[in-house]
């Protein structure tokens, strides 16, 4: 089985290295900067809030995507780890890489971007995935994992041989039949995204904060409500309900800490994604989190104002760059 990811940046090296490292064939579809660095430094170095840490290099290292096409045969499977506003540029690259039993993963955050080139591609598998956890690019070709969670993907031939391969190493991995609710539920947590870019503070530091996490917990329940209004279910991806995590991050310091001991066990240095794209100059993927929660506001009749405000906050931070 051979296997591509189309967009390695932090996510998708971090993924490609784990993938690697469970001995399946791995090709990276890159940027020559993020080449250039894997190079320099022996391959993808892999490393976690809990000390693994290890290198491999991917098989195959593509930086001319005009030429995977003809200079490479087709993937069985190619993960998409493009940014959200890059996905539907990119079909006839997929259609090109690809044949009529290949499985194309989508990886994307937020609420959208899927559904802009699902009519393009219909001679293959079409499906989802998500990244529970936070990966830092650091120096010297090294991605850290922060936060906890492992890949989860949707259920399938391919995907199957994928988590056997990857338990079999050591790494998690989950299968969804339905990932509608585990998309939902994880823009929920990545409401925080915005947040964290906005206050420019490492994760732990901001939710240390009570009035953080105040605004946190308001955003969370417009969406809360949304998905109330439109008998929307969410995947529970902490040890309490989704109900209840706004109500757990509205309470004072000293009583979070005491409850939430699961929140605050992430490395020091994790940081959001936004916050990355925020700094590196790059558009970010605001209109599909908080702004999707806006957008289904307004089709449900359920007012957003905090997701709406957390919007236009990151929208002049991008022509602030």
């Amino acid at each position: 089985m051979r296997i591509a990811i189309f967009g390695a940046g932090s996510t998708g090296c971090y993924l490609a290295g784990q993938l690697c490292l469970s001995g399946l064939d791995v090709s990276l579809i890159c940027r020559p900067a993020i080449k250039q660095t894997l190079v320099d430094n022996n391959g993808i170095t892999l490393s976690d809030y809990q000390g693994f840490l290890q290198t491999i290099m991917p098989q195959t290292l593509i930086t001319d995507i005009e030429q995977a096409p003809t200079a490479y045969e087709a993937f069985d499977v190619v993960f998409v780890t493009l940014k959200c506003h890059q996905v539907s540029s990119i079909a006839h690259t997929l259609i090109a890489i690809t044949h009529s039993n290949s499985s194309i993963i989508f990886m994307q955050n937020g609420l959208g971007s899927f559904d802009t080139i699902t009519d393009a591609l219909s001679h293959c598998h079409l499906l989802q995935g998500i990244t529970p956890f936070n990966v830092l690019q650091q120096p010297n070709g090294r991605f850290h994992k922060g936060t906890e969670g492992a890949f989860t993907l949707q259920k399938n031939e391919h995907t199957k041989v994928i988590q056997i391969a990857m338990l079999a190493q050591g790494f998690g991995c989950n299968l969804h039949q339905n990932m509608a609710p585990v998309i939902y539920g994880k823009l929920l947590l990545n409401l925080n995204n915005a947040l964290n870019a906005i206050t420019g503070l490492p994760i732990k530091q901001q939710l240390s904060q009570h009035d953080c996490r105040r605004q946190l917990a308001a955003a969370m329940k417009e969406w809360l409500n949304v998905c109330q209004a439109a008998n929307i279910e969410l995947h529970q991806y902490t040890k309490v309900k989704p109900k209840w995590l706004p109500v757990i991050l509205s309470l004072p310091n000293m009583l979070f800490t005491l409850l939430a001991k699961q929140m605050l066990d992430i490395d020091p240095q994790a940081r959001s994604s936004m916050w990355k794209d925020i700094q590196a100059k790059r558009k970010t993927e605001i209109e599909y989190i908080n702004g999707a929660v806006v957008r289904l506001g307004e089709q449900y009749g359920i007012k957003t104002p905090v997701n709406s405000a957390i919007v236009t906050s990151i929208h002049q931070l991008e022509q602030s760059i």
